[in-house]
């Protein structure tokens, strides 16, 4: 769940590590707050939103498990072997 979250996390603040980059690359200074207006900052944001829909989108339609599948738990085996969880 952790790494989901911080995937989606990383894909809203992939922009404006984009942005910073530009920024970087054409010498202008990333911390001066003229390179920050209420457009860019908007347009980064919404570019971050469509960047984390899309990959809800297709997490959702192409990853997990097969539908109708079983979870078989991690356990113990008679033989004192750990046997991680998966699904059949």
């Amino acid at each position: 769940m952790a790494r989901t979250i911080f995937t989606e996390i990383a894909l809203f603040i992939a922009p404006f590590a984009i942005y910073v980059a530009i920024l970087y690359l054409t010498k202008r200074d990333a911390r001066d707050r003229d390179n920050w207006g209420a457009k860019v900052v908007a347009w980064l944001a919404f570019a971050g939103i469509i960047l984390v829909a899309i990959s809800l989108v297709w997490l959702s339609h192409y990853g997990g498990y097969r539908p109708g599948s079983t979870y078989i738990p991690a356990h113990i085996d008679k033989d004192g072997k750990f046997v991680p969880g998966y699904t059949k």
